[in-house]
């Protein structure tokens, strides 16, 4: 009996392990987009108003953020600035330890310095990576009490799955996020720093006299405005982005592209579906700008405050176009506003407006223009455009490496 009873329990096992290999032949695979990693891959989009999910796959999944983390860099180097701690003006001067690393980076020397306005433009058009620890360093006194900084402004906006232990994303296994979590970041930014968030659009700047242009190659891309390109071995290829259909925003990340080329076609692709989406739902009564931060041009006393010497009383600082031509109308709910800067002076804003204004006399010598400071900077704007022209002058001066951001009652450029 007994050499019968083993058989049978032979055979039982036998069949049961048969029929587990045909279940697992039979499962279907874990789902992996092509050009991506499945270990890799990550993607999110959502409503930059609401912050309601339009797309996700592997949202939550841990990830490495590679110069995705330069964001929160700027993030809180803004958040200095915004507090009165920080100046752009300030001159950062570059230590050994910045110095020596790793590309991409700018390569300046130890003890050579560059100005804050200077590093903010190197770090987000040239991911430089020795001038985001040469930031911190400036900021806190060390990169690591930089990151201890940087952890704790993504707890206070809800970055729970996020921990950063360097300002540059260079390869550390402990420095990890999610695809939500950056998602927060870039609204944060967005809805924070408006002035601050105009670097993210430069496809160039000049730093130190030297012309450096950026590798976001979705910012030639119409109402497409930033944010960030990233890539290390472990984390393949990654983007953060931000654009404007319809008035209407759209936040979205990829992350883990084997390909930067993969990684671009996957994001637009995205962001195009997310347009769609959005288009399909009616819009809320009362739609908010970027920021609560942001308001419109001022005519008021403080317009005289912001203008400079000789620009005449406060409405005909604001008001008055630089030219006869009689200044285009709006009928009410077609109001926008073109920013195009934002400064440490007054003066500087204005002059900002005028260099444009002389540039481009076709499109803005007649349309009004103000100084508003609704934070530590003045923000340089032109307003009383349609929404097409409005994001049609955007787009011609981001072609030129000008940072510019279009306003609306409708929505959010």
């Amino acid at each position: 009996m007994r050499p019968i009873r083993r058989l049978a329990r032979r055979c039982h096992a036998l069949l049961a392990g048969v029929l587990m290999i045909l279940l697992l032949a039979s499962a279907p695979a874990a789902r992996a987009e092509p050009g991506f990693r499945p270990s890799r891959f990550a993607a999110i989009s959502v409503d930059s108003e609401s912050g309601r999910t339009l797309f996700s796959r592997n949202a939550d999944a841990k990830r490495y953020p590679a110069s995705l983390t330069k964001v929160m860099t700027l993030y809180v180097a803004f958040d200095e600035i915004e507090a009165g701690r920080l100046k752009l003006n300030e001159r950062i001067v570059i230590s050994p330890r910045a110095a020596a690393q790793p590309p991409t980076k700018l390569g300046l020397r130890a003890g050579e310095r560059l100005t804050v306005r200077e590093a903010i433009d190197a770090i987000a058009v040239k991911s430089a990576n020795d001038i985001a620890v040469a930031l911190a360093e400036h900021i806190a006194g060390s990169e690591a009490k930089f990151a201890k900084r940087m952890n704790s402004k993504a707890r206070e906006l809800g970055m729970t799955k996020t921990n950063f232990t360097n300002a540059s994303g260079l390869p550390d296994a402990r420095q990890t996020t999610t695809a939500r979590d950056l998602a927060r970041l870039g609204r944060a930014f967005l809805d924070d720093h408006p002035e601050g968030y105009q670097v993210f659009a430069k496809q160039q700047v000049v730093v130190r006299g030297r012309r450096i242009h950026g590798h976001n190659r979705l910012l030639a891309r119409s109402g497409i405005d930033g944010i960030k390109t990233g890539y290390t071995r472990a984390s393949g290829f990654n983007l953060m982005t931000s654009g404007v259909d319809d008035g209407r925003r759209v936040v979205a990340v990829v992350l883990g592209g084997d390909t930067a080329k993969i990684r671009d076609a996957y994001m637009g692709n995205l962001i195009k579906k997310s347009y769609a989406t959005l288009a399909k739902e009616p819009r809320a009564k009362d739609v908010k700008l970027t920021s609560a931060k942001t308001v419109k041009v001022a005519n008021t006393a403080k317009a005289q405050e912001l203008a400079p010497a000789g620009a005449g009383d406060a409405d005909e600082a604001v008001a008055k176009p630089s030219s006869q031509t009689p200044a285009p109308t709006a009928a009410p709910g077609d109001l926008w506003w073109v920013q195009v800067g934002a400064f440490e002076t007054a003066e500087s804003a204005w002059s900002q407006l005028e260099a444009i204004a002389a540039r481009h006399p076709d499109r803005f010598a007649a349309a009004p223009r103000g100084v508003d400071q609704p934070g530590s900077l003045y923000q340089a704007r032109f307003n009383v455009f349609s929404e097409q022209a409005a994001r049609d002058s955007c787009a011609v001066l981001q072609a030129e490496g000008e940072a510019c951001v279009w306003f609306g009652a409708d929505g959010v450029g």
